[in-house]
């Protein structure tokens, strides 16, 4: 089932929300996100989430981040649109902190609403250990 006519999803070290309503994303990944070694704890990984056009109105989203041999995080969240905006999406902002790195590979940011049966993957990087630069 689709839920939004429009996912689009960002992956980066930290998020902040201004003072005057901007938001400030820091560290964006490009693709992939690269570490000198591992296993590697980063302070935290953040995620923003933007589902635009909605096609039902739904209450709640949880969102599933599973990494290579980590236990997989699950966060609820309450889905509301900006009604004050009228605003038919939605935005879900994930801070994982710390963020554990015990093994190379793929990394699944995934959504699940209530009544569905199976979770949705809408984004994926890798995992990857490169040799420090000199």
């Amino acid at each position: 089932m689709k839920i939004a006519k429009k996912i689009f999803t960002l992956v980066c070290d930290d998020i902040r929300f201004e003072v005057d309503g901007r938001i400030s994303l820091m560290g964006v990944y490009d693709k992939d996100l690269v570490v000198d070694e591992i296993p590697y704890i980063l302070p935290g990984l953040s995620i923003m989430i933007s589902l635009e056009e909605m096609k039902t109105e739904i209450s709640e989203i949880n969102v599933i981040v599973k990494a290579p041999k980590v236990e997989a995080e699950e966060l609820k969240f309450a889905a509301t649109p900006d009604k004050a905006k009228n605003d038919n999406g939605v935005k879900l902002f994930v801070k994982l902190s710390p963020f554990r790195i015990k093994a190379e590979g793929e990394v699944t940011i995934q959504i699940k609403l209530p009544d569905a049966k199976k979770a949705t993957t809408i984004h994926s990087f890798k995992i990857i250990q490169s040799e420090p630069l000199d």
